[in-house]
């Protein structure tokens, strides 16, 4: 879910953020990384090691752990920490990881995979449909109506009128 990470984490910090103020003050930047810290640690260590491309970055109980170290270690950054964690926890919900992933190592290790190549992976999330498959496709639609609202807007002039 390439597109679907950024776009559910964007869409609800900037919804959040109209109807809590105080969101505002979460660091948008490291929100977005954190929506990806899940995939950048398994996808690397899947074609390493041979562990599931949804394994250890995708355990509550270790992010848990990670992120309470880096909160007591990087006390000048608790802010993007706390905004890379929210980000890591709503990439959780999204790829709606079942508990035996959730909460590893707690009931048990998490089973190997054969590596799988970037294209093959993409192929595979693709072609097998589902809901994941749709809300990427939202996530498609999302970024083409931000984009087209942006255009629209650079074309209208301070007055209302557009311009050439």
């Amino acid at each position: 879910m390439v597109l679907g990470h950024l776009t559910v984490t964007a869409a609800g910090y900037r919804i959040l953020r109209q109807h809590l103020p105080v969101v505002s003050l979460i660091p948008q930047g490291a929100l977005l990384v954190g929506a990806y810290v899940p995939d950048l640690v398994d996808k690397p260590l899947n074609h390493v090691t041979g562990l599931s491309g949804r394994g250890y970055g995708h355990a509550l109980t270790v992010q848990v752990v990670v992120f309470a170290v880096a909160w007591l270690l990087l006390r000048r950054h608790r802010l993007w920490v706390l905004a890379m964690a929210i980000g890591a926890a709503v990439h959780l919900a999204e790829d709606w990881v079942g508990a035996a992933v959730l909460f590893a190592p707690f009931l048990g290790t998490i089973p190997p995979a054969p590596p799988w190549g970037f294209l093959d992976s993409m192929i595979y999330f693709y072609s097998r449909g589902g809901p994941l498959v749709w809300l990427e496709i939202a996530a498609v639609l999302y970024w083409l109506g931000v984009a087209l609202r942006r255009l629209a807007g650079e074309r209208a002039a301070p007055d209302g009128q557009a311009t050439a």
